[in-house]
């Protein structure tokens, strides 16, 4: 019986959708494959299912489905309250759910989570549309999760495009402000890929974007704080999921991340805005004292550099929105 479940988010993406599905089912082992839309117009739904079905895409260079995609076989349009699924013996399909609007990326993913912990998978894996990972990459993260101490693991993700920049290989947060240099890249610092990187070890943080989860302790830690419309919202999970077992970053495993790719197709303004809004609020959710003094105070400091130096109008509203509404709702 299939117990693993791969949880794809799309919005308005059907090009790194696909190629992201074309890696996944590249992989030997019993899992499904939810695709999950958020509210994306009929042309992205309507390519997905062309790529499916075998017929060639528009401004695409077409890779068919090669034959070693096992159980890929049927494309199936449901939606949340289903109440006749169920998980077929040895066969993989791509479930497809679609949601009326965008809800966000954690709400979004939220109501998969809940549909898949209330049908017993075992284990849930996150792989964001813009990722490519290996053909033994189910093999290998499922295993690395086996451990009862464990609940949660990453692999190393390396840049899509400079092949030997590290952009996640696990980290150790420390607990004060320092923490937030490195998400709010105060203090950028480059790696690369050697050696060294290539160890299974605790982290402080998954990355969100790319992880594994054991779904009853998923199910434990309340899934994903949906006050994060998307950001920063895995350091925040992660710090829950912590209370009940290890994190892990397994650098043996390559995955690898088109940055920039997917969240490019929003609008400057509406990224701005909930990027500072998601940092604002991780630093009121798991901050201490000082890192709630001097973040408060970086970011309120930095609006005053937008608002004098900015030049960009959709950066400079995106942020002013985002301080406004943030110190607002926590005044009241």
């Amino acid at each position: 019986m299939i117990n693993s479940a791969i949880v794809v988010l799309n919005w308005n993406d059907w090009r790194n959708t696909i190629d992201c599905l074309e890696s996944i089912y590249q992989n030997d082992g019993n899992f499904d494959v939810f695709l999950i839309d958020n509210g994306s117009n009929f042309e992205n739904i309507q390519r997905i299912s062309n790529w499916h079905n075998g017929k060639l895409l528009p401004n695409r260079k077409f890779i068919k489905p090669k034959p070693e995609f096992r159980g890929h076989n049927e494309l199936i349009f449901m939606n949340f309250k289903n109440n006749i699924f169920n998980k077929k013996k040895n066969t993989r399909n791509l479930y497809l759910f679609k949601n009326k609007k965008n809800l966000g990326l954690t709400a979004g993913l939220n109501k998969a989570y809940s549909f898949l912990i209330r049908n017993k998978y075992d284990h849930i894996l996150r792989i964001d549309n813009d990722f490519i990972v290996p053909s033994d990459y189910f093999k290998k993260i499922t295993k690395t999760i086996k451990p009862k101490d464990i609940v949660s693991a990453s692999p190393k993700i390396m840049h899509a495009s400079i092949k030997k920049n590290v952009w996640f290989k696990g980290f150790k947060m420390k607990w004060s402000y320092l923490k937030f240099q490195r998400t709010m890249n105060l203090k950028k610092k480059r790696y690369f890929d050697n050696q060294n990187l290539n160890k299974i070890i605790d982290t402080d943080a998954i990355s969100g974007c790319c992880s594994i989860y054991k779904s009853y302790i998923l199910k434990k830690s309340g899934l994903g704080d949906e006050d994060f419309f998307y950001g920063p919202e895995d350091i925040e999970l992660s710090y829950r999921l912590k209370k009940y077992g290890r994190l892990t970053c397994n650098q043996k495993i390559k995955t690898f991340h088109k940055i920039g790719r997917s969240s490019s197709i929003a609008k400057t303004h509406d990224r701005i805005y909930q990027s500072t809004f998601g940092f604002l609020t991780l630093i009121k959710k798991i901050g201490n004292f000082n890192d709630k003094l001097f973040g408060y105070s970086y970011f309120i400091l930095r609006g005053f550099f937008y608002l004098f130096m900015e030049n960009d109008i959709s950066k400079k509203n995106g942020y002013k929105k985002a301080l406004i509404k943030f110190f607002l709702k926590n005044l009241n």
